[in-house]
Protein backbone atom coordinates (compact mmCIF):
# COMPACT_ATOMS: atom_id res chain seq x y z
CA UNK A 1 0.00 0.00 0.00
CA UNK A 2 1.05 3.70 -0.69
CA UNK A 3 2.59 5.96 2.08
CA UNK A 4 0.74 8.36 3.37
CA UNK A 5 2.39 10.98 1.16
CA UNK A 6 1.54 9.26 -1.86
CA UNK A 7 -1.49 9.53 -3.73
CA UNK A 8 -2.35 7.90 -6.87
CA UNK A 9 -2.18 10.42 -9.70
CA UNK A 10 -5.83 9.32 -11.25
CA UNK A 11 -7.65 8.22 -8.68
CA UNK A 12 -8.26 4.42 -8.01
CA UNK A 13 -8.80 2.07 -10.00
CA UNK A 14 -8.13 4.30 -12.80
CA UNK A 15 -4.23 4.60 -11.49
CA UNK A 16 -3.61 0.70 -10.97
CA UNK A 17 -5.03 0.15 -14.37
CA UNK A 18 -3.24 2.54 -16.19
CA UNK A 19 0.05 1.05 -14.16
CA UNK A 20 -0.51 -2.57 -14.89
CA UNK A 21 -1.05 -1.74 -18.48
CA UNK A 22 2.03 -0.01 -18.54
CA UNK A 23 4.06 -2.28 -17.10
CA UNK A 24 3.07 -5.51 -18.65
CA UNK A 25 4.14 -3.56 -22.26
CA UNK A 26 7.29 -2.22 -20.87
CA UNK A 27 8.36 -6.13 -19.99
CA UNK A 28 6.65 -7.33 -23.83
CA UNK A 29 8.70 -4.90 -25.27
CA UNK A 30 11.90 -5.66 -23.80
CA UNK A 31 11.35 -9.39 -24.03
CA UNK A 32 10.66 -9.39 -27.48
CA UNK A 33 14.19 -7.69 -27.57
CA UNK A 34 16.25 -9.73 -25.52
CA UNK A 35 14.53 -13.05 -25.05
CA UNK A 36 12.06 -14.16 -27.06
CA UNK A 37 12.74 -16.78 -29.80
CA UNK A 38 11.07 -14.91 -32.09
CA UNK A 39 12.64 -11.87 -31.12
CA UNK A 40 15.62 -10.23 -31.71
CA UNK A 41 18.61 -11.52 -29.67
CA UNK A 42 16.92 -14.90 -28.66
CA UNK A 43 17.92 -15.19 -24.76
CA UNK A 44 15.68 -16.96 -23.83
CA UNK A 45 16.02 -19.29 -21.50
CA UNK A 46 19.96 -18.99 -20.83
CA UNK A 47 21.36 -16.55 -20.07
CA UNK A 48 18.52 -14.45 -19.24
CA UNK A 49 17.41 -16.32 -16.64
CA UNK A 50 19.74 -16.00 -14.41
CA UNK A 51 20.51 -11.87 -15.18
CA UNK A 52 17.20 -10.97 -14.41
CA UNK A 53 16.91 -13.31 -11.70
CA UNK A 54 20.29 -11.54 -10.25
CA UNK A 55 18.48 -8.34 -11.21
CA UNK A 56 16.11 -8.89 -8.45
CA UNK A 57 18.09 -10.39 -6.11
CA UNK A 58 20.50 -7.13 -6.33
CA UNK A 59 17.69 -4.93 -5.94
CA UNK A 60 16.26 -6.82 -2.82
CA UNK A 61 19.51 -5.84 -1.63
CA UNK A 62 19.82 -2.09 -2.49
CA UNK A 63 15.50 -1.61 -1.49
CA UNK A 64 14.89 -3.64 0.70
CA UNK A 65 18.56 -4.10 3.18
CA UNK A 66 20.42 -1.04 2.22
CA UNK A 67 17.29 1.24 2.01
CA UNK A 68 18.45 2.53 -0.98
CA UNK A 69 21.47 4.29 0.58
CA UNK A 70 23.19 6.66 -0.54
CA UNK A 71 20.92 7.71 -2.99
CA UNK A 72 17.51 7.74 -0.81
CA UNK A 73 17.12 11.74 -0.83
CA UNK A 74 17.30 11.69 -4.97
CA UNK A 75 14.50 13.06 -6.66
CA UNK A 76 12.12 9.70 -7.90
CA UNK A 77 13.38 10.11 -11.46
CA UNK A 78 17.47 10.51 -10.67
CA UNK A 79 17.42 7.73 -8.17
CA UNK A 80 15.77 5.46 -10.49
CA UNK A 81 17.90 6.07 -13.32
CA UNK A 82 20.81 5.89 -11.24
CA UNK A 83 19.86 2.69 -9.06
CA UNK A 84 18.83 0.55 -11.77
CA UNK A 85 21.82 1.52 -13.77
CA UNK A 86 23.78 0.57 -10.85
CA UNK A 87 21.89 -2.31 -10.36
CA UNK A 88 22.42 -3.87 -14.04
CA UNK A 89 26.32 -3.01 -13.26
CA UNK A 90 26.28 -4.64 -10.24
CA UNK A 91 24.17 -7.68 -11.67
CA UNK A 92 26.84 -8.23 -14.75
CA UNK A 93 30.06 -8.06 -12.46
CA UNK A 94 28.70 -10.57 -9.76
CA UNK A 95 27.25 -13.11 -12.52
CA UNK A 96 30.44 -12.60 -14.73
CA UNK A 97 32.87 -11.33 -12.59
CA UNK A 98 32.77 -12.73 -8.99
CA UNK A 99 30.38 -16.15 -9.42
CA UNK A 100 31.97 -17.43 -13.03
CA UNK A 101 35.34 -15.37 -12.73
CA UNK A 102 36.70 -15.45 -9.17
CA UNK A 103 34.82 -18.20 -7.31
CA UNK A 104 33.74 -20.63 -9.93
CA UNK A 105 37.18 -20.41 -10.78
CA UNK A 106 39.21 -20.75 -7.83
CA UNK A 107 36.33 -22.17 -5.33
CA UNK A 108 33.55 -23.56 -6.67
CA UNK A 109 33.92 -24.92 -10.30
CA UNK A 110 29.39 -25.42 -10.62
CA UNK A 111 29.69 -21.83 -11.20
CA UNK A 112 31.97 -21.80 -14.08
CA UNK A 113 31.67 -22.34 -17.62
CA UNK A 114 35.22 -22.44 -18.22
CA UNK A 115 36.06 -24.62 -14.83
CA UNK A 116 32.95 -27.52 -16.49
CA UNK A 117 34.40 -27.64 -20.23
CA UNK A 118 37.78 -27.90 -18.24
CA UNK A 119 36.18 -31.04 -16.98
CA UNK A 120 35.25 -32.44 -19.97
CA UNK A 121 31.49 -31.11 -19.89
CA UNK A 122 30.22 -29.37 -23.78
CA UNK A 123 30.61 -25.61 -23.36
CA UNK A 124 26.31 -25.43 -24.00
CA UNK A 125 25.56 -28.11 -21.40
CA UNK A 126 28.03 -26.27 -19.13
CA UNK A 127 26.35 -22.92 -19.69
CA UNK A 128 22.79 -24.66 -18.69
CA UNK A 129 24.23 -26.43 -15.27
CA UNK A 130 26.17 -22.83 -14.68
CA UNK A 131 22.71 -20.78 -15.66
CA UNK A 132 20.88 -23.39 -13.35
CA UNK A 133 23.16 -23.41 -10.37
CA UNK A 134 23.25 -19.47 -10.29
CA UNK A 135 19.54 -19.41 -10.51
CA UNK A 136 18.81 -21.32 -7.66
CA UNK A 137 21.54 -19.33 -5.08
CA UNK A 138 18.76 -16.05 -6.23
CA UNK A 139 15.41 -18.78 -5.48
CA UNK A 140 17.02 -19.19 -1.83
CA UNK A 141 18.17 -15.17 -1.95
CA UNK A 142 14.49 -14.37 -2.87
CA UNK A 143 13.85 -16.12 0.51
CA UNK A 144 16.83 -15.62 2.96
CA UNK A 145 17.56 -11.79 2.14
CA UNK A 146 13.93 -11.01 2.65
CA UNK A 147 12.46 -12.66 5.66
CA UNK A 148 14.90 -10.97 8.43
CA UNK A 149 13.35 -7.57 6.59
CA UNK A 150 9.51 -8.58 6.52
CA UNK A 151 8.84 -11.19 9.35
CA UNK A 152 11.38 -10.42 11.72
CA UNK A 153 11.21 -6.47 11.20
CA UNK A 154 15.18 -6.47 11.36
CA UNK A 155 16.01 -7.57 14.44
CA UNK A 156 17.96 -6.35 16.93
CA UNK A 157 19.46 -3.96 14.73
CA UNK A 158 16.26 -1.87 13.74
CA UNK A 159 16.35 1.29 15.48
CA UNK A 160 19.54 0.73 16.60
CA UNK A 161 21.75 1.32 13.83
CA UNK A 162 21.50 3.40 10.75
CA UNK A 163 22.75 2.65 7.17
CA UNK A 164 25.03 1.50 5.81
CA UNK A 165 25.49 -0.14 9.31
CA UNK A 166 22.20 -1.61 9.19
CA UNK A 167 22.44 -2.89 6.11
CA UNK A 168 25.67 -4.35 6.47
CA UNK A 169 24.73 -6.18 9.56
CA UNK A 170 21.51 -7.96 7.63
CA UNK A 171 23.00 -8.66 4.36
CA UNK A 172 26.12 -10.52 6.09
CA UNK A 173 23.39 -12.40 8.48
CA UNK A 174 21.61 -13.24 5.63
CA UNK A 175 24.45 -14.36 3.30
CA UNK A 176 25.14 -17.14 6.09
CA UNK A 177 21.80 -17.66 6.17
CA UNK A 178 21.38 -17.97 2.18
CA UNK A 179 25.21 -20.26 1.90
CA UNK A 180 23.82 -22.63 4.21
CA UNK A 181 20.49 -22.82 2.24
CA UNK A 182 22.25 -23.17 -0.77
CA UNK A 183 25.03 -26.10 0.26
CA UNK A 184 22.01 -28.05 2.07
CA UNK A 185 19.30 -27.96 -0.79
CA UNK A 186 21.00 -27.38 -4.14
CA UNK A 187 24.72 -27.78 -4.48
CA UNK A 188 24.34 -31.88 -3.13
CA UNK A 189 22.03 -32.11 -6.19
CA UNK A 190 24.41 -30.89 -8.55
CA UNK A 191 27.43 -32.78 -7.44
CA UNK A 192 25.40 -36.19 -8.20
CA UNK A 193 24.20 -34.53 -12.00
CA UNK A 194 27.44 -32.64 -12.86
CA UNK A 195 30.20 -33.99 -11.20
CA UNK A 196 29.08 -37.99 -11.12
CA UNK A 197 29.74 -38.59 -8.03
CA UNK A 198 26.60 -40.43 -6.61
CA UNK A 199 27.79 -41.25 -3.35
CA UNK A 200 27.74 -37.57 -2.56
CA UNK A 201 23.97 -36.94 -3.44
CA UNK A 202 22.51 -40.37 -4.40
CA UNK A 203 20.16 -39.89 -1.58
CA UNK A 204 19.45 -35.83 -0.30
CA UNK A 205 17.96 -35.76 2.92
CA UNK A 206 15.06 -34.62 1.77
CA UNK A 207 14.80 -37.97 -0.27
CA UNK A 208 13.75 -39.46 2.66
CA UNK A 209 11.07 -37.22 3.68
CA UNK A 210 8.76 -38.16 0.54
CA UNK A 211 11.05 -40.45 -1.39
CA UNK A 212 11.72 -37.42 -4.22
CA UNK A 213 15.45 -36.94 -4.23
CA UNK A 214 14.99 -34.27 -7.27
CA UNK A 215 16.06 -30.90 -6.91
CA UNK A 216 12.63 -29.81 -8.46
CA UNK A 217 10.98 -31.19 -4.84
CA UNK A 218 12.69 -28.21 -3.40
CA UNK A 219 11.94 -25.79 -5.71
CA UNK A 220 8.16 -26.31 -5.65
CA UNK A 221 8.25 -25.94 -1.79
CA UNK A 222 10.96 -23.10 -1.77
CA UNK A 223 9.34 -21.13 -4.56
CA UNK A 224 5.78 -20.92 -2.21
CA UNK A 225 8.21 -19.76 0.79
CA UNK A 226 8.77 -16.73 -1.41
CA UNK A 227 5.68 -16.25 -2.22
CA UNK A 228 3.72 -16.32 1.21
CA UNK A 229 6.79 -14.43 2.40
CA UNK A 230 5.79 -11.57 0.37
CA UNK A 231 2.48 -11.70 0.49
CA UNK A 232 2.98 -11.38 4.23
CA UNK A 233 4.57 -8.01 3.05
CA UNK A 234 1.94 -6.99 0.81
CA UNK A 235 -1.56 -8.12 0.48
CA UNK A 236 -1.41 -9.82 4.13
CA UNK A 237 -0.30 -6.73 5.58
CA UNK A 238 2.08 -8.88 8.25
CA UNK A 239 -1.25 -10.76 9.41
CA UNK A 240 -1.34 -12.96 10.59
CA UNK A 241 2.48 -13.71 12.39
CA UNK A 242 1.66 -10.26 14.05
CA UNK A 243 -0.18 -11.82 16.43
CA UNK A 244 2.64 -12.55 18.19
CA UNK A 245 4.25 -9.48 18.90
CA UNK A 246 7.88 -9.82 20.40
CA UNK A 247 10.61 -10.47 18.27
CA UNK A 248 12.55 -12.72 17.87
CA UNK A 249 8.98 -14.68 18.78
CA UNK A 250 7.10 -13.41 15.93
CA UNK A 251 9.38 -14.03 13.26
CA UNK A 252 10.02 -17.72 14.01
CA UNK A 253 6.54 -17.90 14.61
CA UNK A 254 6.19 -16.64 11.05
CA UNK A 255 8.98 -18.57 9.46
CA UNK A 256 7.83 -21.69 10.60
CA UNK A 257 3.78 -21.36 9.67
CA UNK A 258 5.26 -19.99 6.16
CA UNK A 259 7.13 -23.57 5.67
CA UNK A 260 4.41 -25.66 6.97
CA UNK A 261 1.98 -23.87 4.71
CA UNK A 262 4.18 -24.05 1.61
CA UNK A 263 4.71 -28.14 2.16
CA UNK A 264 0.90 -28.33 2.54
CA UNK A 265 0.47 -26.01 -0.66
CA UNK A 266 2.51 -28.43 -2.92
CA UNK A 267 0.95 -31.61 -1.36
CA UNK A 268 -2.51 -30.36 -2.55
CA UNK A 269 -1.28 -29.13 -5.76
CA UNK A 270 0.44 -32.28 -6.47
CA UNK A 271 -3.26 -34.16 -5.35
CA UNK A 272 -4.91 -31.89 -7.73
CA UNK A 273 -2.75 -32.75 -10.68
CA UNK A 274 -2.86 -36.03 -9.97
CA UNK A 275 -6.69 -35.95 -10.46
CA UNK A 276 -6.57 -33.56 -13.56
CA UNK A 277 -3.52 -35.81 -15.18
CA UNK A 278 -3.47 -39.27 -13.40
CA UNK A 279 -1.16 -41.30 -12.22
CA UNK A 280 2.58 -40.48 -12.68
CA UNK A 281 4.52 -42.83 -15.56
CA UNK A 282 8.01 -43.16 -14.01
CA UNK A 283 9.26 -43.74 -17.31
CA UNK A 284 8.21 -40.10 -18.06
CA UNK A 285 10.85 -37.66 -18.17
CA UNK A 286 8.53 -34.32 -19.17
CA UNK A 287 5.33 -33.22 -18.86
CA UNK A 288 2.53 -33.45 -16.71
CA UNK A 289 3.09 -37.81 -16.02
CA UNK A 290 6.38 -36.82 -14.96
CA UNK A 291 7.13 -36.48 -11.21
CA UNK A 292 9.83 -34.12 -11.66
CA UNK A 293 7.68 -31.87 -14.00
CA UNK A 294 4.60 -31.78 -11.39
CA UNK A 295 6.88 -30.56 -8.52
CA UNK A 296 8.74 -27.95 -10.64
CA UNK A 297 5.05 -26.81 -11.96
CA UNK A 298 3.89 -26.17 -8.13
CA UNK A 299 6.41 -23.76 -8.52
CA UNK A 300 5.27 -22.16 -11.35
CA UNK A 301 1.72 -22.43 -10.59
CA UNK A 302 3.36 -20.25 -7.34
CA UNK A 303 4.90 -17.65 -10.33
CA UNK A 304 1.02 -16.72 -11.25
CA UNK A 305 0.34 -15.07 -8.30
CA UNK A 306 3.28 -12.83 -7.78
CA UNK A 307 2.11 -9.93 -10.43
CA UNK A 308 -0.77 -10.27 -8.88
CA UNK A 309 -0.28 -9.60 -5.34
CA UNK A 310 2.30 -6.84 -5.93
CA UNK A 311 0.23 -4.47 -8.24
CA UNK A 312 -2.57 -5.23 -5.78
CA UNK A 313 -0.20 -4.05 -3.18
CA UNK A 314 1.50 -1.23 -4.78
CA UNK A 315 -0.69 0.17 -7.43
CA UNK A 316 -4.42 -0.40 -6.16
CA UNK A 317 -3.56 0.43 -2.33
CA UNK A 318 -4.44 -3.08 -1.16
CA UNK A 319 -7.93 -2.40 -1.84
CA UNK A 320 -10.23 -3.54 0.17
CA UNK A 321 -9.54 -1.04 3.41
CA UNK A 322 -12.73 0.16 4.82
CA UNK A 323 -14.26 -3.50 5.13
CA UNK A 324 -12.67 -4.47 8.30
CA UNK A 325 -9.14 -6.03 8.32
CA UNK A 326 -10.10 -9.63 8.38
CA UNK A 327 -12.42 -9.50 5.33
CA UNK A 328 -10.36 -7.52 3.23
CA UNK A 329 -7.30 -9.83 4.35
CA UNK A 330 -9.70 -12.84 3.19
CA UNK A 331 -10.69 -10.75 -0.14
CA UNK A 332 -7.30 -9.57 -0.99
CA UNK A 333 -6.23 -13.51 -0.97
CA UNK A 334 -8.89 -14.87 -2.46
CA UNK A 335 -8.92 -12.57 -5.08
CA UNK A 336 -4.55 -13.58 -5.64
CA UNK A 337 -5.87 -17.23 -6.36
CA UNK A 338 -8.56 -16.37 -8.32
CA UNK A 339 -6.53 -13.85 -10.56
CA UNK A 340 -3.55 -16.06 -10.53
CA UNK A 341 -5.68 -19.05 -11.69
CA UNK A 342 -7.46 -17.09 -14.70
CA UNK A 343 -3.73 -15.67 -15.82
CA UNK A 344 -2.30 -19.31 -15.54
CA UNK A 345 -5.10 -20.27 -18.42
CA UNK A 346 -4.98 -17.15 -20.45
CA UNK A 347 -0.58 -17.37 -20.53
CA UNK A 348 -0.71 -20.76 -22.65
CA UNK A 349 -3.41 -19.81 -24.87
CA UNK A 350 -1.66 -16.51 -25.67
CA UNK A 351 2.48 -17.00 -24.84
CA UNK A 352 2.92 -18.65 -28.64
CA UNK A 353 1.82 -15.30 -30.16
CA UNK A 354 2.93 -12.92 -27.50
CA UNK A 355 6.20 -14.75 -26.11
CA UNK A 356 7.34 -16.78 -28.73
CA UNK A 357 7.48 -19.89 -26.39
CA UNK A 358 5.24 -23.30 -27.66
CA UNK A 359 2.32 -23.48 -25.54
CA UNK A 360 3.45 -26.47 -24.24
CA UNK A 361 3.65 -28.28 -20.49
CA UNK A 362 7.04 -29.23 -20.98
CA UNK A 363 9.74 -27.55 -19.00
CA UNK A 364 12.43 -28.46 -21.56
CA UNK A 365 10.21 -25.77 -24.23
CA UNK A 366 8.38 -23.72 -21.92
CA UNK A 367 9.23 -22.77 -18.84
CA UNK A 368 6.78 -19.91 -17.22
CA UNK A 369 8.52 -18.70 -14.72
CA UNK A 370 10.98 -17.15 -16.84
CA UNK A 371 8.11 -14.48 -18.25
CA UNK A 372 6.76 -14.23 -14.48
CA UNK A 373 10.05 -12.83 -12.83
CA UNK A 374 10.43 -10.50 -15.69
CA UNK A 375 7.21 -9.32 -16.12
CA UNK A 376 7.38 -8.05 -12.11
CA UNK A 377 10.76 -6.17 -12.86
CA UNK A 378 9.51 -2.77 -13.81
CA UNK A 379 6.97 -3.11 -11.40
CA UNK A 380 9.54 -3.41 -8.59
CA UNK A 381 11.91 -1.61 -9.83
CA UNK A 382 8.96 1.76 -10.05
CA UNK A 383 8.02 1.30 -6.73
CA UNK A 384 11.50 0.68 -5.64
CA UNK A 385 13.54 3.21 -7.11
CA UNK A 386 11.35 5.36 -8.26
CA UNK A 387 9.01 6.25 -5.44
CA UNK A 388 6.00 4.64 -7.93
CA UNK A 389 6.37 8.51 -10.20
CA UNK A 390 4.64 8.77 -12.60
CA UNK A 391 1.82 6.49 -11.75
CA UNK A 392 1.55 8.41 -7.79
CA UNK A 393 2.37 11.85 -6.45
CA UNK A 394 3.95 13.00 -3.47
CA UNK A 395 2.49 15.89 -1.32
CA UNK A 396 6.04 16.28 0.39
CA UNK A 397 9.52 14.58 -0.47
CA UNK A 398 9.68 10.94 -1.42
CA UNK A 399 9.09 8.55 1.49
CA UNK A 400 9.58 5.01 0.72
CA UNK A 401 9.78 2.44 2.52
CA UNK A 402 12.54 1.20 2.58
CA UNK A 403 13.80 4.95 4.15
CA UNK A 404 11.84 3.68 6.82
CA UNK A 405 13.50 0.72 7.88
CA UNK A 406 15.86 2.42 10.53
CA UNK A 407 12.23 2.68 12.35
CA UNK A 408 12.50 0.48 15.39
CA UNK A 409 10.13 -1.99 14.12
CA UNK A 410 11.72 -2.39 10.51
CA UNK A 411 9.64 -2.60 7.78
CA UNK A 412 7.69 -5.30 6.11
CA UNK A 413 7.35 -4.00 2.69
CA UNK A 414 8.80 -4.82 -0.40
Amino acid sequence: MSDHNSHPRWGQPLSGIIATVSFLLIALITWYIFASPHGIFKYYEHPMLEFLAWMILVGLWQHMIFGDWPFAKLKPITRGIVEIGINIVMTYVIIHGIFQGFLGKLILPLWSVESLVARGITEELAREYVGGALTMFVLMGFFTYAFWTIIFHKWPWGGKLTQPALGLAEWCLTTVVTLFAYGMLIYPFYVSVVFKQPLAAAAPWWGAIDGVSHLNYVVGIWEWMVVYLFMTANVWSGKPWNLVKKQPWSGLFGLVSIILLAFVTVKVLMFGMGAVWGAVDPKSADGPTSLVWRYYHTATIAGFTLFVFLIWNHYFDNWPQKWGSFIGWIVRTVGVFAIAAVQYFVYYMVCLPLLGLKPELSNHVNKPLVWLFWAIIPLLFNDWFMGKVPFYTSTAHEVTVADSSNSKSGSTGV
